[in-house]
Order: structure tokens, then sequence, then C-alpha cells
């Protein structure tokens, strides 16, 4: 009871809770506080419960937007995935970069500036090097001790290659005997397409198992706009010659037995472009220009 002498609703629990002897006696003072914990844990269970209910709309707001429960956001730029052999706990190895376009058969070509090296040989014939061919081309102004290899051709013939320093090219090839055969040398500047006289072959008779044949070789810089140098020769046979760093090779040995003269057909030479056009298309002067080499005489 209050001051005034008015009953209060703690007083109605007390007589509630009052002992009748048939139960222990409680205290009023700790039902009552527990009384007031329960409400206040009531209260708390009430607003949890209010928090759940604005997640499930929110939820139910993320599934009306078109993506299934359970489903998170993608990352906005995902990295690469490393697949996994079923058999293996580490992934694959990482393949090595491509190789090299394979060389052809019975020819070998050289990168721009490897250092020089003997190459193939035919039986006999002395190793075609930079110093060789530098030293055979001496008698004029040419690459001097620095020149490196630049391109090589070869074959179970001989062997040619082409040296140049920072000022002059010249080539060389060792099919002919026992000396390295050189054609004069020249500034490292492209001839025109219609400068006949850079397409010049050196030439002589060889020896092979069926006989004497002819034998024809040559190089240069490739002019601008031109990807092919072809020769057509007297027996009939057609030689593309090998392009490469800039440089092109050409070496041919006849199958049928020399003429007893000069041939009466000449050497041809067409020039084509990228697309096939023909460039240029001539034919060389016999003797003028199928003897250009200055190391030996034809």
């Amino acid at each position: 009871m209050n001051d005034k002498g008015t009953a209060l609703p703690e007083d109605d629990l007390r007589a509630a809770l009052a002992p009748d002897g048939s139960i222990a006696p409680l205290d009023p003072a700790r039902v009552i506080a527990g009384a007031r914990r329960r409400r206040k844990v009531r209260g708390l269970a009430t607003t949890a419960v209010a928090a759940i209910a604005v997640a499930g709309v929110a939820t139910g707001g993320f599934l009306a937007g078109g993506r299934l429960l359970g489903q998170a956001p993608e990352p906005a730029n995902p990295g690469p995935t490393a697949l996994v052999s079923p058999n293996s706990s580490t992934p694959p190895a990482t393949p090595g970069p491509p190789t090299s376009t394979p060389i052809p058969s019975g020819t070998t070509a050289l990168p721009l500036d490897t250092p020089a090296t003997p190459g193939l040989n035919a039986p006999g014939a002395v190793p075609v090097t930079a110093a060789a061919c530098g030293a055979a081309a001496a008698s004029v102004p040419g690459p001097g001790p620095t020149a490196t290899q630049r391109s090589l051709l070869s074959d179970e013939t001989g062997t040619a290659i082409v040296i140049a320093d920072s000022r002059y090219w010249t080539a060389c090839d060792n099919t002919f005997g026992q000396q390295v055969s050189a054609r004069r040398p020249a500034l490292l500047k492209k001839p025109s397409p219609q400068d006949t006289d850079a397409f010049a072959v050196a030439g002589d008779l060889i020896t092979r198992p069926a006989g004497e044949r002819e034998f024809y070789w040559a190089g240069g810089m490739l002019p601008d706009g031109v990807v092919t140098v072809r020769y057509i020769f007297p027996d009939g046979a057609t030689e593309d010659a090998v392009v490469h760093g800039g440089f092109w090779l050409m070496r041919h040995v006849s199958d049928r037995v020399p003429p007893s003269g000069p041939p009466t057909t000449t050497i041809r030479v067409r020039l084509l472009s990228a697309s096939g056009a023909v460039v240029n298309d001539f034919r060389l002067t016999w003797g003028l220009q199928t003897c250009a080499q200055i190391s030996h005489g034809c």
C-alpha cells in the first residue's frame, strides 16, 4: 500500500503468493524483479522480430530483382581461372613460345648477324667463312675484319654466304675447286630493279659423279618492291633465290651435259612483287653478266 492507504498491484501479488502450507514460501521481491526482467526480454524480442521482418522484405526485393537465393554478384573483372588436371594437384605447365619456321630440307639459312660458321661443304671444298670470304675479295674495297655472316645457303655440292660490315657487303661460294669464289663487293645500298648488273651470276664447270656440269651462283641486296628473284636457266630449270635478312642467294647445278659452246638460250631473270606482278624481266648478257666473280676467272 502507498502512503495514502491505496492498494498497489504488488499487494495483490503478495497475497496470491502467500504460503498455504502446500509449497515452500517464495520471496515476493525476487518474483517481482523476475517479472520486470521478463517484460524487458519480451521487448527486446519484439525489436528483433521487427528487424528480421525488415531483412525479409529486403531479401524479397533481392529475389524479385531476378537473382536466386544464395547467389552473390560476380566480381566486375574476374581474373583468369587456372585449369587443374583431375589426376593432378598442380596446374598444367604453360605452353612455351612457338618454334621457328623450319628450313627446307637440303638448304640452310642463318639469321641476320649470325657469327661466321663454316656451314656445309662439298667433299674437298675449303670452308667458306666470313674471314675467308673477306680475304677472297680483298683486292678491292669491301667488308673489313668486323664483317659478319648475314645469310647462308648450302646443299650437298657447296655453300654460299653473304657477309657485311657497317658499309660494305659481298658474297662468296666454295663450290669451285679448292678456292673460295668472291663476288665484287658493293656498298650497303639497295639496287634498283632495273639494275641488271646487280643480278649477274658467277659460273663455271664443276666435276660431278656423272661428269662435268655447269654451276651458277649469285647473291645481292634485295631491291625495294621485290620479294622473289627467279632465275630460268638454259637447261630448263628454274631457281628462286633464298631471301633472308634483306639479302638473297641463289645456287644452281645443271643436270645435263654442258654444251660445247655458249648456250643458244641465255639465263633469264624475273623480279616479282609480293602480289606476283613482274617488276622486271630480262636476260643476262653472256660473258659480261655470267662471270660476276673477282677471285678467279670463269
